[in-house]
């Protein structure tokens, strides 16, 4: 049985970095696959860019290519090749036959960095299941390459009964993993029930737009954040301001790439269900990175599929610092007309998107003025805690309050709007 800490990369002879040449077919998805290769910690010494008139069904490239491409890993000495699409079981498996080295799609480099980052129980069950859905069609052309990692030899005329053994053992695995992943939605569903009464805002976007950054500069927090691809893949859920009244809780969800598995969207489904809970949904784009108006498209797409893309939302352009001249920003804007520009690091910036966050939420709420009798001191903190309080007033027959509020916590509360 394979094992869920093998790695899909061929195994190193040595513990300098893996050297692979990369096979793209667009240079800006090329670029953003070197950085995926950078946060896996592996050196792309070469890069061959194909120009795709048509697609081959056994190899997706045609044969000049696949000869060019042999041609340059003899000369940059690579010892695995990366292809920047998603390859069919086939093609892999003729692709490596017609280069001689190990070859990984861009599927399966994407989740090799998931596979790395998740720290909680429920992100490595969620990567652990699209793991498995990834390598389930692909068993015949990884066996092998798991094999060179056990330092196992294969036996004659075992490939096949151990092969099938081995797909019998994934799908068992995978449904004991779905089974443990239920429950562990339990809880969460126990945990947003706790928080179905505070207003939520959730952070959005591209891998790398800086959300976490923004999360810890919004709310004094600490929540992991690097310059890397995919550095969170768990929903973080902070209070975004301790003063605001009604309270308001800020959640970071995991990033978003072009071309994501779809196997990772259906596994992390569960976590992505913290958009659906939002009031109001913050879209973090990259206004330094080479294509941001490409990120803000493949962000949308996402949203779309998830059935939240009608929801409440602000697009923020952040990483404004890197940005430079007023020319520079001014293009920036016209990436999305509407959008506030910001830098996660500039804390005039921060506090000025905090209270666009804040003036959103005020504009929901409704004002209520009521009269509640003495002695509701429960009823009395209540108010306080779930509303905006305006004015406070003691006459004859009870506390007077100007609250603002939002309505289903007005009706919560048995609140009546006091009549002269």
């Amino acid at each position: 049985m394979i094992e869920s800490t093998q790695s899909l990369l061929p195994a190193l002879s040595s513990k300098a970095p893996l050297k692979v040449l990369c096979v793209g077919f667009e240079e800006n998805s090329m670029s953003e696959l070197d950085r995926l290769l950078t946060t896996l910690g592996v050196n792309p010494v070469s890069h061959v860019l194909v120009k795709l008139r048509s697609i081959n069904p056994g190899t997706y490239i045609g044969i000049g290519k696949l000869e060019e491409i042999k041609n340059e890993i003899e000369e940059s000495l690579a010892e695995a090749v990366i292809v920047d699409v998603e390859l069919s079981p086939n093609q892999l498996r003729n692709v490596e036959k017609a280069i001689g080295k190990p070859v990984l799609d861009r599927p399966g480099v994407i989740i090799e960095i998931f596979s790395q980052h998740a720290r909680t129980k429920e992100a490595k069950t969620q990567v652990e299941i699209a793991r498995l859905n990834y390598l389930l069609p692909r068993l015949a052309h990884f066996w092998t390459h798991f094999e060179r990692q056990r330092g196992g030899m294969q036996l004659k005329g075992m490939g096949e009964k151990q092969i099938e053994v081995d797909r019998r053992l994934v799908k068992k695995r995978i449904e004991i993993l779905r089974g443990r992943l239920a429950s562990i939605e339990k809880e969460r569903t126990v945990q947003r029930a706790g928080r179905k009464s505070v207003l939520k805002v959730a952070f959005v976007g591209y891998t790398n737009a800086g959300k976490s950054t923004l999360l810890n500069a919004l709310t004094h927090s600490n929540v992991r954040a690097e310059d890397k691809l995919f550095a969170t893949l768990d929903a973080s859920v902070r209070a975004l301001d301790p003063h605001s009244h009604p309270p308001i809780v800020a959640i970071d969800t995991v990033g978003f790439i072009s071309r994501l598995p779809p196997s990772l969207i259906a596994s992390f489904r569960s976590t992505l269900e913290e958009l659906h809970q939002a009031d109001l949904l913050v879209h973090v784009v990259d206004a330094s990175c080479e294509n941001p108006k490409e990120q803000l498209k493949v962000t949308e797409e996402v949203l779309k599929d998830l059935g939240v893309e009608k929801k409440a939302r602000i697009t923020v352009l952040n990483k404004a610092d890197l940005l430079g001249n007023l020319k520079t920003r001014n293009i920036a804007r016209i990436i999305c007309p509407g959008s506030l520009l910001i830098s996660a690091i500039n804390k005039n910036d921060v506090d000025r998107l905090r209270e666009v966050i804040l003036e959103h939420f005020r504009k929901e709420l409704e004002v209520w003025e009521v009269l509640l009798p003495y002695g509701e001191s429960k009823l009395e903190a209540q108010v306080h805690a779930h509303g905006s309080v305006e004015r406070v007033q003691h006459i004859q027959k009870g506390t007077f309050y100007r609250v603002r509020i939002e309505p289903g916590w007005a009706r919560k509360l048995g609140l009546a709007r006091y009549k002269l």
